[in-house]
């Protein structure tokens, strides 16, 4: 009698076991970036999503104009093809499915620096913003400032007492999405994109920022690329010595950053690791070390823009094909093609760099993984394989 009231005890513990291990593993979160210009030339709109692969959705992007939020691109967000009505519909799919409306992005963050510059442009703001989620029937904000004090697109407004006022900005958007919610009886969600470097570090007071957001999904990629007049890896986990340019650092990485995050005192588990549905290209590479680091003449082929893959096309049309050899880069631990009749040398990312991050995120104990951007994964090759390692008990 014993005996089979242990095994039973000790079969209930094991059952709890596998209950809290597969609730442990469905608390990370899987944040898919969805585009407005996906409607057009891409012809990838919300519809397209598969909503049981995500926990959260953030759609790019909403611009700021008289200090407020305001639609970014209404012929196709509002009306039209209608992007918001698409995003709500995918709630029937998936009612646990949370949709932020993402403000700001490389193109739209001009005003930032103004918003966040009083306690009053604060709060005209923040009021905006949660006037706005109200309409659309979105779950929270996402802020993509890119970037506080330096560092963005050409005519941004910028500031070095930016530093501070993201952090006071990012409170008033707080205590306001608290009230709208506390009224509305639901919990609105703050989040916030940041850069993948030591700048951003620098710039930013984030360990006072992690106190007032759910969560932040960090860039980690765009360490190369177009801009740059020679290869390099558009995301390295880690930093690889041979890498000798004076435009690279030993911080320039994915570990270094993750690290220095911590350092400031943000939580572990605040920290969303994002991962490129995307690779760069250059064109007229030296042939030496297989075109990796070598000096090239400019941007190479692309999807949509000339430098810009899709992983979509890169997996059909250009891994060992059409005159490309994939290489693998055991240090940094990510792949690259090299065409050494062209010169045309490919970073991206792919199923055994992908699954060495999610190892990585899951050593360091992060809240999870953040995709850039949705439409260049079609077959959702990598997508999936993100579900499996974060999200086992999903379709």
């Amino acid at each position: 009698m014993k005996t089979g009231i242990a095994r039973f005890v000790l079969a209930g513990m094991m059952i709890g076991a596998v209950q809290l291990a597969g609730a442990a593993e469905a608390d990370y979160k899987v944040v898919g970036y969805s585009i407005s210009w996906g409607a057009y030339t891409r012809n990838y709109m919300p519809s397209d999503v598969d909503p049981t692969k995500l926990t959260h959705l953030n759609f790019a992007f909403a611009n700021i104009e008289g200090g407020k939020v305001v639609i970014g691109d209404g012929n196709v967000d509002s009306s039209g093809k209608n992007n918001f009505r698409q995003l709500r519909q995918l709630k029937k799919k998936n009612p646990n499915l949370k949709t932020l409306i993402s403000v700001g992005g490389w193109t739209w963050s001009k005003h930032f620096s103004d918003v966040a510059l009083t306690p009053q442009s604060r709060k005209v703001f923040a009021d905006s913003a949660v006037e706005f989620i109200r309409q659309h029937q979105f779950d929270g904000v996402d802020i993509d400032w890119e970037f506080p004090v330096t560092g963005g697109n050409a005519g941004n407004i910028e500031r070095p007492e930016d530093k501070q006022n993201y952090t006071l900005l990012m409170t008033a958007l707080r205590e306001a999405l608290d009230v709208a919610g506390k009224a509305d009886k639901k919990s609105y969600l703050l989040t916030t994109a940041i850069g993948p470097g030591e700048r951003w570090i620098k710039n930013t007071e984030m360990g006072k920022v992690a106190q007032v957001v759910d969560f932040m999904n960090l860039m980690a990629y765009d360490y190369n690329g177009g801009w740059n007049k020679h290869s390099g890896h558009v995301a390295p986990l880690y930093h690889d010595p041979a890498y000798t340019r004076e435009s690279n650092s030993p911080n320039n990485n994915i570990s270094k950053v993750v690290e220095m995050l911590l350092a400031e005192g943000v939580p572990s588990q605040k920290i969303v690791l994002g991962v490129p549905f995307y690779g760069y290209s250059w064109k007229g590479c030296k042939a030496e070390n297989n075109g990796e680091y070598q000096d090239c003449a400019g941007k190479g082929r692309g999807s949509w823009e000339a430098g810009n893959l899709d992983y979509s096309e890169i997996e059909k049309k250009l891994v060992n094909q059409d005159g490309f050899t994939r290489y693998w880069n055991d240090v940094s631990k990510v792949p690259f093609l090299f065409n050494p009749k062209s010169g045309e040398f490919i970073t991206y990312e792919d199923n055994q760099s992908l699954g060495l991050k999610l190892d990585y995120l899951k050593q360091k104990k992060l809240g999870g993984a953040m995709i850039w951007e949705l439409s260049g994964d079609r077959k959702e090759t990598l997508l999936k394989q993100i579900n499996q390692a974060l999200r086992p008990v999903s379709k």
